[in-house]
Protein backbone atom coordinates (compact mmCIF):
# COMPACT_ATOMS: atom_id res chain seq x y z
CA UNK A 1 0.00 0.00 0.00
CA UNK A 2 1.18 3.32 -0.59
CA UNK A 3 0.52 6.73 1.60
CA UNK A 4 0.97 9.95 0.14
CA UNK A 5 2.24 12.73 1.87
CA UNK A 6 0.32 16.06 2.03
CA UNK A 7 2.88 18.37 1.42
CA UNK A 8 0.87 21.13 2.26
CA UNK A 9 -0.34 19.61 5.83
CA UNK A 10 4.04 19.45 6.14
CA UNK A 11 4.11 23.01 5.08
CA UNK A 12 1.65 24.33 7.63
CA UNK A 13 3.12 22.25 10.55
CA UNK A 14 6.71 23.24 10.05
CA UNK A 15 5.44 26.86 9.70
CA UNK A 16 3.75 26.64 13.63
CA UNK A 17 6.80 25.17 14.50
CA UNK A 18 8.96 27.98 13.46
CA UNK A 19 6.58 30.68 14.86
CA UNK A 20 5.84 28.47 18.05
CA UNK A 21 10.39 29.00 18.59
CA UNK A 22 10.05 32.59 17.40
CA UNK A 23 7.79 32.90 20.39
CA UNK A 24 9.00 31.33 22.99
CA UNK A 25 12.21 33.28 22.17
CA UNK A 26 10.17 36.28 21.97
CA UNK A 27 8.60 35.65 25.46
CA UNK A 28 11.73 34.46 26.84
CA UNK A 29 13.52 37.71 26.05
CA UNK A 30 10.78 40.05 27.32
CA UNK A 31 10.91 38.08 30.39
CA UNK A 32 14.54 39.37 30.94
CA UNK A 33 14.05 43.21 29.32
CA UNK A 34 11.05 42.98 32.01
CA UNK A 35 12.90 42.22 34.90
CA UNK A 36 15.92 44.03 33.85
CA UNK A 37 17.67 46.15 37.55
CA UNK A 38 19.66 48.86 37.42
CA UNK A 39 23.44 47.96 38.43
CA UNK A 40 24.73 48.53 41.65
CA UNK A 41 27.41 51.04 42.24
CA UNK A 42 29.93 50.94 44.71
CA UNK A 43 33.47 53.14 45.59
CA UNK A 44 35.38 50.51 46.87
CA UNK A 45 38.55 52.14 47.37
CA UNK A 46 39.59 56.27 47.00
CA UNK A 47 43.32 56.66 47.38
CA UNK A 48 45.57 59.44 47.12
CA UNK A 49 48.23 57.94 43.71
CA UNK A 50 50.14 61.79 43.26
CA UNK A 51 51.40 64.47 45.59
CA UNK A 52 53.59 66.91 45.21
CA UNK A 53 53.87 70.93 46.83
CA UNK A 54 51.14 72.31 43.77
CA UNK A 55 48.44 69.67 43.24
CA UNK A 56 47.17 66.45 45.40
CA UNK A 57 45.49 63.52 42.87
CA UNK A 58 42.87 61.34 44.22
CA UNK A 59 41.72 58.14 42.44
CA UNK A 60 38.10 56.50 43.28
CA UNK A 61 38.12 53.17 42.61
CA UNK A 62 34.19 52.29 41.43
CA UNK A 63 33.21 49.00 40.94
CA UNK A 64 29.90 48.42 38.90
CA UNK A 65 27.95 45.10 38.81
CA UNK A 66 25.44 44.04 36.72
CA UNK A 67 23.18 41.50 37.74
CA UNK A 68 21.18 41.23 34.39
CA UNK A 69 21.54 38.30 32.03
CA UNK A 70 22.19 41.19 29.54
CA UNK A 71 24.66 43.62 28.33
CA UNK A 72 24.38 47.04 30.04
CA UNK A 73 26.22 50.44 28.97
CA UNK A 74 27.72 52.81 31.07
CA UNK A 75 26.99 56.36 29.36
CA UNK A 76 28.90 58.45 31.29
CA UNK A 77 29.45 59.96 35.09
CA UNK A 78 29.71 63.19 37.01
CA UNK A 79 31.11 63.90 40.27
CA UNK A 80 31.12 66.61 43.33
CA UNK A 81 34.23 66.61 45.59
CA UNK A 82 33.28 68.92 48.77
CA UNK A 83 35.71 70.24 51.45
CA UNK A 84 33.90 71.30 54.79
CA UNK A 85 30.78 70.44 53.34
CA UNK A 86 31.75 73.09 50.29
CA UNK A 87 31.83 72.20 46.55
CA UNK A 88 35.54 72.83 45.57
CA UNK A 89 35.54 70.86 42.12
CA UNK A 90 33.34 68.78 39.95
CA UNK A 91 33.72 67.07 36.70
CA UNK A 92 32.94 64.21 34.60
CA UNK A 93 33.20 62.30 30.99
CA UNK A 94 31.41 60.98 28.86
CA UNK A 95 32.72 57.05 29.34
CA UNK A 96 31.54 54.66 26.66
CA UNK A 97 31.64 51.64 28.67
CA UNK A 98 29.60 47.85 28.47
CA UNK A 99 29.83 46.01 31.17
CA UNK A 100 28.75 41.77 30.26
CA UNK A 101 25.85 39.79 32.18
CA UNK A 102 26.55 39.41 35.13
CA UNK A 103 29.88 41.00 35.34
CA UNK A 104 31.39 43.46 37.40
CA UNK A 105 34.14 46.16 36.02
CA UNK A 106 36.00 48.91 37.56
CA UNK A 107 36.19 52.47 36.63
CA UNK A 108 38.81 54.89 37.98
CA UNK A 109 38.04 58.49 38.36
CA UNK A 110 41.10 60.80 38.91
CA UNK A 111 40.21 64.08 40.77
CA UNK A 112 43.69 66.61 40.81
CA UNK A 113 43.32 69.30 43.58
CA UNK A 114 45.25 72.65 43.10
CA UNK A 115 46.64 73.46 47.13
CA UNK A 116 47.84 76.93 46.07
CA UNK A 117 43.54 77.16 45.18
CA UNK A 118 42.76 75.08 48.29
CA UNK A 119 44.52 77.42 50.56
CA UNK A 120 43.29 80.32 49.02
CA UNK A 121 39.05 79.09 49.55
CA UNK A 122 39.83 77.34 53.24
CA UNK A 123 42.15 79.55 55.07
CA UNK A 124 41.97 77.53 58.00
CA UNK A 125 43.45 74.75 56.14
CA UNK A 126 46.99 76.61 56.39
CA UNK A 127 46.82 75.11 59.92
CA UNK A 128 46.14 71.93 59.46
CA UNK A 129 48.01 68.79 58.15
CA UNK A 130 44.89 67.04 56.44
CA UNK A 131 41.28 67.87 55.30
CA UNK A 132 37.97 66.08 55.23
CA UNK A 133 36.37 65.19 52.00
CA UNK A 134 33.32 63.82 50.64
CA UNK A 135 33.06 62.41 47.12
CA UNK A 136 29.54 62.27 45.26
CA UNK A 137 28.98 61.21 41.83
CA UNK A 138 25.99 60.11 39.23
CA UNK A 139 26.75 57.14 37.05
CA UNK A 140 24.34 57.05 34.00
CA UNK A 141 23.09 54.12 32.33
CA UNK A 142 21.12 53.10 29.04
CA UNK A 143 19.04 50.38 30.07
CA UNK A 144 16.76 48.86 27.54
CA UNK A 145 12.54 49.40 28.36
CA UNK A 146 14.08 51.65 31.20
CA UNK A 147 16.10 53.99 28.94
CA UNK A 148 18.74 56.63 30.63
CA UNK A 149 18.88 55.52 34.41
CA UNK A 150 21.30 57.21 36.84
CA UNK A 151 22.86 55.73 39.99
CA UNK A 152 24.67 57.63 42.85
CA UNK A 153 27.44 57.22 45.11
CA UNK A 154 29.07 58.52 47.89
CA UNK A 155 32.45 58.32 49.73
CA UNK A 156 34.39 60.23 52.15
CA UNK A 157 37.77 59.85 53.32
CA UNK A 158 40.76 62.73 54.20
CA UNK A 159 43.58 63.96 51.99
CA UNK A 160 46.55 65.58 53.24
CA UNK A 161 47.62 68.80 53.09
CA UNK A 162 50.73 70.11 52.12
CA UNK A 163 52.07 73.22 52.59
CA UNK A 164 55.55 75.31 50.81
CA UNK A 165 58.44 75.93 52.97
CA UNK A 166 59.12 79.73 53.84
CA UNK A 167 62.41 80.97 53.25
CA UNK A 168 63.72 84.28 54.86
CA UNK A 169 67.15 86.15 54.78
CA UNK A 170 68.78 86.03 58.60
CA UNK A 171 72.44 87.18 58.79
CA UNK A 172 74.72 88.53 55.52
CA UNK A 173 78.74 87.89 56.85
CA UNK A 174 82.06 89.18 55.49
CA UNK A 175 84.13 85.62 56.14
CA UNK A 176 87.24 87.76 54.59
CA UNK A 177 87.98 90.53 52.32
CA UNK A 178 91.03 91.57 50.56
CA UNK A 179 92.19 93.96 47.66
CA UNK A 180 91.16 91.46 45.16
CA UNK A 181 88.05 90.02 46.41
CA UNK A 182 85.91 88.37 49.31
CA UNK A 183 84.53 85.33 50.75
CA UNK A 184 80.72 85.85 51.98
CA UNK A 185 78.56 83.92 53.44
CA UNK A 186 74.42 84.20 53.47
CA UNK A 187 72.59 82.53 56.19
CA UNK A 188 68.70 81.35 54.97
CA UNK A 189 66.20 80.14 57.26
CA UNK A 190 64.04 77.92 56.24
CA UNK A 191 60.70 76.43 58.05
CA UNK A 192 59.20 73.68 57.23
CA UNK A 193 55.61 73.97 58.34
CA UNK A 194 54.21 70.23 56.95
CA UNK A 195 53.84 67.20 59.54
CA UNK A 196 56.61 65.40 57.26
CA UNK A 197 59.85 65.75 56.54
CA UNK A 198 60.93 67.12 53.05
CA UNK A 199 64.46 67.38 51.37
CA UNK A 200 65.76 70.28 49.09
CA UNK A 201 67.84 69.26 45.84
CA UNK A 202 70.26 70.96 43.87
CA UNK A 203 69.88 74.16 45.49
CA UNK A 204 70.94 77.58 43.27
CA UNK A 205 71.01 81.03 44.44
CA UNK A 206 71.18 84.74 43.16
CA UNK A 207 72.34 87.84 45.37
CA UNK A 208 72.31 91.37 44.39
CA UNK A 209 73.38 93.73 46.70
CA UNK A 210 72.67 97.54 46.74
CA UNK A 211 72.39 97.33 42.89
CA UNK A 212 75.38 95.60 42.16
CA UNK A 213 75.94 93.06 39.87
CA UNK A 214 74.73 89.77 40.96
CA UNK A 215 76.84 86.54 42.88
CA UNK A 216 75.45 83.00 42.11
CA UNK A 217 76.40 80.01 44.07
CA UNK A 218 75.05 76.56 44.33
CA UNK A 219 74.67 73.79 47.04
CA UNK A 220 74.79 70.38 45.66
CA UNK A 221 74.25 68.36 49.00
CA UNK A 222 70.77 67.34 49.93
CA UNK A 223 69.39 69.73 52.63
CA UNK A 224 66.77 67.57 55.28
CA UNK A 225 63.78 70.16 56.56
CA UNK A 226 62.40 67.85 59.53
CA UNK A 227 58.56 68.50 60.45
CA UNK A 228 57.12 70.94 61.79
CA UNK A 229 60.82 72.51 62.12
CA UNK A 230 63.10 75.31 60.62
CA UNK A 231 66.75 75.34 59.73
CA UNK A 232 69.17 77.71 59.25
CA UNK A 233 71.48 77.25 55.84
CA UNK A 234 74.59 78.82 55.53
CA UNK A 235 75.18 79.50 51.75
CA UNK A 236 78.43 80.65 50.56
CA UNK A 237 79.73 83.19 47.62
CA UNK A 238 82.79 84.57 46.35
CA UNK A 239 83.04 87.78 44.82
CA UNK A 240 85.76 89.38 42.74
CA UNK A 241 86.88 93.28 43.06
CA UNK A 242 88.04 93.26 40.08
CA UNK A 243 85.02 92.01 38.18
CA UNK A 244 82.58 93.64 40.27
CA UNK A 245 84.67 97.01 40.97
CA UNK A 246 85.89 98.92 43.74
CA UNK A 247 82.34 100.39 44.52
CA UNK A 248 82.06 96.76 45.97
CA UNK A 249 84.72 96.79 48.41
CA UNK A 250 83.34 100.16 49.66
CA UNK A 251 80.09 98.50 50.01
CA UNK A 252 81.48 95.41 52.19
CA UNK A 253 83.66 97.56 54.08
CA UNK A 254 80.98 100.22 55.29
CA UNK A 255 78.84 99.86 58.27
CA UNK A 256 75.77 100.85 56.37
CA UNK A 257 72.57 98.17 55.82
CA UNK A 258 72.98 96.31 52.70
CA UNK A 259 69.51 96.66 50.13
CA UNK A 260 69.55 93.27 49.17
CA UNK A 261 67.35 90.67 46.42
CA UNK A 262 68.12 87.13 46.79
CA UNK A 263 66.57 84.60 44.44
CA UNK A 264 66.74 80.78 44.42
CA UNK A 265 65.35 77.73 42.72
CA UNK A 266 65.52 73.95 43.92
CA UNK A 267 63.63 70.70 43.73
CA UNK A 268 62.00 69.15 46.39
CA UNK A 269 61.38 65.63 47.41
CA UNK A 270 59.52 63.55 50.77
CA UNK A 271 59.14 60.15 51.80
CA UNK A 272 55.98 60.61 51.63
CA UNK A 273 54.15 57.47 49.06
CA UNK A 274 53.32 59.22 45.86
CA UNK A 275 55.43 62.30 46.40
CA UNK A 276 56.98 63.54 43.05
CA UNK A 277 59.83 65.95 43.26
CA UNK A 278 58.01 69.33 42.97
CA UNK A 279 60.10 72.88 41.62
CA UNK A 280 60.18 75.27 44.23
CA UNK A 281 61.29 79.13 43.92
CA UNK A 282 61.79 81.80 46.52
CA UNK A 283 62.27 85.31 45.51
CA UNK A 284 63.54 87.82 49.08
CA UNK A 285 64.03 91.14 49.02
CA UNK A 286 64.51 94.03 51.92
CA UNK A 287 67.79 95.33 54.23
CA UNK A 288 70.63 93.59 56.56
CA UNK A 289 73.56 94.46 58.65
CA UNK A 290 76.64 93.69 57.39
CA UNK A 291 78.68 90.76 60.01
CA UNK A 292 81.95 90.44 60.01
Amino acid sequence: MKYRINKSILKFTAINLLLGIFLFQSCAQLNELSNISKPKVSVTDMNVTGLSLQTVELTADVEIENPNNLAVDLSSYNFTLDINDLNFISGGEEKGLNIRSNESSIVKVPITLDYSELLQTFQSLRNESESNFDFSADFSFDLPILGMVNVPVQYSGKIPVVKRPSVSMENFVVESISLSGAELSIELNVENPNSFQLQMNQLSYDLQINGLESISGSVNEQIYLEEGSSKNIKLPLSISFLNAGMSAYRILNGNEDLEYKLTGSTTIGSDLPYFKLSDFDFDKSGSVNILR
